[in-house]
C-alpha cells in the first residue's frame, strides 16, 4: 500500500475553506507560541544564575535556559493555556462574519 497517494489525495480533497481555517488556527497557535516564549524567558530570566556569588555556566547555561523556554511555550501554545489563540480566532470569525 503506498501511503503517498493517500496523503496527496487528502491534502486535495480538502475545501479551500477548511484550509483557510486551518491556515488561521495555525497562526493563531503561532502568535500565542510567541507570546509565551516571551513571557517565559522573562519570568526564568534571573533563574539560572548562581546565587552564592560564583561564576554563571557561561555558554551552557544560555543554551539550557533557552531549552526550557522554548519547550514550556511549546508546551503552553499547544494546550492553549493563555487563551490567545482562541481569542486571536474569536476575533478573525467575528470580521470574517461581519464583512459577509
Amino acid at each position: 500500500m503506498n501511503i503517498g497517494n493517500f496523503l496527496h489525495f487528502s491534502q486535495n480533497s480538502i475545501s479551500e475553506e477548511r484550509r483557510e481555517e486551518l491556515r488561521k488556527e495555525q497562526a493563531a497557535t503561532d502568535i500565542e507560541k510567541i507570546f509565551a516564549k516571551h513571557l517565559v524567558n522573562e519570568m526564568t530570566k534571573n533563574s539560572f544564575k548562581m546565587s552564592d556569588g560564583m561564576q554563571s555556566f557561561g555558554q551552557s547555561d544560555s543554551v539550557y535556559r533557552e531549552f526550557i523556554t522554548e519547550a514550556l511555550a511549546e508546551q503552553l501554545a499547544t494546550e492553549k493555556r493563555l487563551g490567545m489563540a482562541e481569542m486571536i480566532s474569536k476575533y478573525w470569525n467575528q470580521n470574517s462574519e461581519s464583512s459577509e
